[in-house]
């Protein structure tokens, strides 16, 4: 949220650069930080990666923040994001294997945390630019446009607090659920005891008792320790594991279509929706002051979306695929609608009404795909489905720039008409986790 709050004063007025290349390279970043240290957790395990992914993330951001360049500033952009986009891969899966079945609808809830976060960002965006920018393209020299400095340093300060917290004050276990599915099952039982007892709990487990259940064989050849190209051998065995019968392979392959989906709609709406109005001659906001606090709104009742997404999840009849259609086809309803915003008051109205329903569907679908997936691959079928969002995404900018100057609603109409098909995709989805057996 801070490239997409700040790049036009980092990129168009700082560095004279008309293109939007900062989105493209942080999507980019998005996209390898899913695939690398995604694909690698299912081998490593889950939490050497968590927990340096938001300090180096931070780290980045500061360096993006105090970039001279332009190329400076979208290579510490590119590894900022790098590192966020392996630990979005990795958040989704840990707290879903921390959680009792009973509560999985939980994971819903993480999306609330995304919508808290842009709102944070916006208001930092909303405190500095306005205040400290300078908006004369080729003509805003450093000490005259340092709004989106100070975005990217309070941002990336709150991030390495964060990022912080979870080494020194949470600890963070391995996750039992990958330690068994990697064949090390008194680690398992260890953490689940030192768990117990952290939170006064009483734990019978022994290892006998998981002995008993039988072995894990469909991770035999699993190596702790291999070379590199013993490495991307085991990293392709489980890519293939994904796709181990028509079942499994239907539900993963709808899986990344719907991320795909997503990632068009969201990338459009959430950066260049505001370019797409102006070129239909609509004005909502005649300051910058007044932007950011429409965006702040905006973002603000973002926050709303999953938590409905969480209730509508509970009803039986509704579940996990129904509530994906809702979101997706009230999505679809609301951005048909945007076409016709021509003034602030509806547009604030709208996208706050859009970016309920589009996090109704976001949110599911982050609950929804590590439920879906097996323990075993659970990370690197996350990995997947992010890389097929940030692929999607990387494909906005191209949109934005060959549309930009056409007097056309057809991007907008493209937003809701793929999000609404995602939504009702959802319906051939194979598996409702509520009633699901463990696969």
């Amino acid at each position: 949220m801070i490239q997409s709050a700040v790049q036009t004063y980092a990129v168009y007025y700082q560095y004279n650069f008309d293109y939007p290349i900062s989105t493209e390279f942080c999507y980019f970043g998005l996209f390898a930080g899913a695939v690398a240290i995604g694909f690698t957790s299912d081998l490593i395990g889950r939490k050497t990666a968590f927990n340096c992914s938001l300090i180096l993330s931070a780290l980045f951001g500061f360096m993006a923040g105090g970039s001279s360049s332009l190329a400076m500033y979208m290579v510490n952009m590119f590894m900022a994001n790098f590192f966020l986009g392996g630990n979005l891969a990795l958040d989704v899966t840990l707290l879903l294997e921390f959680l009792p079945s009973k509560w999985q609808h939980l994971n819903t809830f993480l999306a609330c945390w995304w919508g808290i976060g842009q709102t944070i960002c916006e208001l930092i965006a909303w405190g500095f630019i306005p205040n400290f920018s300078c908006d004369v393209k080729g003509a805003c020299p450093m000490h005259e446009n340092r709004g989106w400095r100070y975005t990217w340093y309070a941002g990336s300060g709150l991030v390495l607090v964060m990022g912080l917290a979870r080494v020194l004050i949470f600890q963070l276990h391995e996750t039992p659920k990958h330690l068994v599915s990697t064949k090390r099952d008194a680690e398992a039982v260890r953490v689940l005891q030192e768990l117990a007892a952290k939170h006064n709990r009483r734990c019978s487990l022994t290892i006998e008792d998981l002995q008993r259940c039988g072995e894990i064989s469909i991770n035999d050849d699993f190596i702790s320790k291999a070379s590199f190209s013993e490495s991307i051998k085991q990293i392709w065995h489980h890519v293939k594991l994904l796709f181990l019968n028509k079942t499994v392979a239907r539900s993963n392959v709808l899986l990344l279509i719907s991320w795909f989906g997503i990632g068009i709609t969201y990338g459009i709406y959430n950066n260049f929706l505001y370019a797409f109005l102006a070129s239909q001659g609509a004005s909502t906001g005649s300051s910058t002051h007044q932007i950011y606090r429409d965006a702040t709104i905006e973002c603000f009742f973002s926050i709303f979306g999953p938590i409905i997404a969480a209730y509508l999840m509970l009803i039986p009849k509704v579940g996990r695929r129904g509530t994906l259609v809702i979101g997706g086809v009230s999505s679809m309803i609301l951005l048909m609608c945007y076409t016709k915003v021509r003034d602030e008051a509806a547009n604030v109205v709208l996208s706050s009404l859009s970016y309920i329903s589009i996090n109704i569907y976001y949110g599911t679908l982050y609950a929804y795909t590590p439920e879906a997936l097996p323990s075993l691959n659970r990370a690197t079928g996350a990995a997947l489905c992010l890389a097929s969002n940030r692929v999607a995404s990387m494909l906005v900018p191209v949109i934005y720039y060959f549309s930009n100057n056409q007097s056309s609603s057809a991007p907008i109409f493209v937003c809701g008409a793929i999000i609404g098909l995602v939504g009702v995709l959802a319906l051939f989805l194979p598996f409702e986790p509520s009633k699901q057996r463990s696969i």
